[in-house]
Formats: structure tokens, sequence, C-alpha cells
């Protein structure tokens, strides 16, 4: 008899429908999980090299003259320093000056262009 019994309870059992929020709710998870474990494997963020930042730096100040002024003018203005240094340099210094930002702000301000807050 409880043989019989158990084969009823798991005939029903078998034909029931899984509830879609627990497959949605295992979907997740997995996918959760597959985030995670891929996570490590690639950096962060792009370290900053402000070494050839800061060359293009003092070149823009000291030795360009032209972007010198036009740098000077624009900081004068009321233009923040470092987007004005951006407008300046190329599209691949531009994103070491933004991955470097802190570093540019902190070096601007000690030669005398604050960035604007």
């Amino acid at each position: 008899m409880a043989s019989r019994t158990s084969h009823l309870i798991l005939a029903v059992c078998s034909r029931m429908p899984v509830p879609r929020q627990d497959v949605l709710r295992l979907f997740v998870v997995l996918l959760l999980g597959v985030i995670v474990s891929a996570g490590p494997d690639r950096p962060a963020r792009a370290a900053c090299d402000f070494a050839p930042v800061k060359q293009q730096i003092d070149v823009v100040l000291d030795r360009d003259h032209e972007r010198g002024a036009k740098f000077r003018r624009e900081v004068a203005s009321g233009s923040d320093s470092i987007a004005a240094m951006e407008a300046l340099v190329s599209a691949e210094m531009r994103e070491k000056i933004d991955i470097c930002r802190y570093d540019v702000a902190e070096y601007l301000t000690k030669r005398g262009f604050p960035p604007f807050h």
C-alpha cells in the first residue's frame, strides 16, 4: 500500500509545473554566478601612468606658447583647468588624463591652475 501511495505521489508531482518564479530565480542566480566567476580575470580599471601625462602638461604650459596661452586664457575666464588641458591634447592623451584625473588635478594645482569645483 505504501508503494502504491508513493507511486501515486510521484506521478502527481512529476506532472506539476515548475513555478515561473523559481525558474527565474534559478536563472538569475546562475547568471550572477557566471558574472562573478569571470570578474577576477580582468583588471578593475586601468592604472594611471602619470609620467607621460605630466610631460604633456609641461609641454603645453612651458614649450608650446600658443597652446599655453590658450590654456591660460581659458582658465582665467573660469574654465576648468583639466577640461582646458583635455581640449588641447590628443585623444589618446585625453584618455590618460581622464584615468589620472586626481594626479592631474594635484599637479595643475601645484602649477597654479587649480581645477574648478
